[in-house]
């Protein structure tokens, strides 16, 4: 409440807030608690199948839920996955077919996908920097000037082919060619990577794919080698 009354806040729900203990309804088998009473309803939450979802009524349902019950085992489909990872191939326009397995496919995903998280490992498999995006920098340092996206893909390019902070540095110290300031992207002791850098670091990020470049304008040469990235 301090917040909102610091702040002049018209859009945050009090009863929410105030009644957080209403939220035990997402438990299992637990009492659905009144926001305007803050007394047990006498409905229960209540697991419940697919099957009992599509077929009964709002009445049975309802129903089922003046006391706790079973929760239903769920039963994980392997041809759902499959469904799943087969539709998100197609939105990347990833070939696929029935030979290949789900875990080859996945690492395809991860590489399509913008930004890819590798989990908990910190192997990162070492990519050559592609020619839109050395022309990117060489531009850039030719300029002394590179937006908040054009750094991103630059800081992303580089990570993916191994350099370390004090190249990473180098190469935006040499874009800006001024104090590093609290942007981030370098600081004035090359060794120290800036604060950006690490954060992409630790999160596992990896490079744009082409699409992505393509949309942003980055890369424009059919010949580039970012088409088989």
């Amino acid at each position: 409440m301090h917040l909102k009354k610091e702040y002049k806040l018209n859009t945050l729900d009090e009863r929410c807030v105030n009644n957080s203990v209403s939220c035990l309804r997402r438990i299992p088998n637990t009492a659905y608690i009144s926001k305007l009473t803050s007394e047990p309803t006498g409905v229960y939450c209540v697991g419940l199948t697919v099957d009992e979802v599509l077929k009964l009524s709002i009445e049975e349902l309802y129903g089922m839920a003046m006391e706790p019950r079973e929760v239903p085992v769920r039963m994980k489909s392997k041809r759902a996955l499959r469904d799943m990872v087969d539709f998100a191939c197609d939105m990347f326009d990833i070939e696929h077919t029935v030979s290949n397995s789900v875990v080859y496919l996945y690492d395809k995903l991860k590489e399509a996908s913008s930004y890819s998280s590798i989990g908990s490992t910190e192997e990162r498999y070492i990519k050559a920097p592609r020619k839109c995006i050395l022309e990117l920098i060489e531009n850039n340092i030719a300029t002394n000037s590179s937006n908040h996206d054009e750094n991103n893909v630059i800081a992303l390019e580089l990570l993916d082919a191994g350099k370390t902070d004090t190249e990473i540095s180098f190469v935006f110290s040499s874009i800006y060619d001024e104090p590093a300031g609290d942007y981030g992207w370098y600081n004035d002791d090359p060794s120290i990577p800036g604060k950006q850098i690490v954060n992409m670091r630790a999160k596992g990020l990896h490079r744009y794919n082409k699409k992505r470049l393509r949309d942003m304008g980055i890369c424009n040469n059919d010949g580039c080698p970012c088409e088989w990235s």
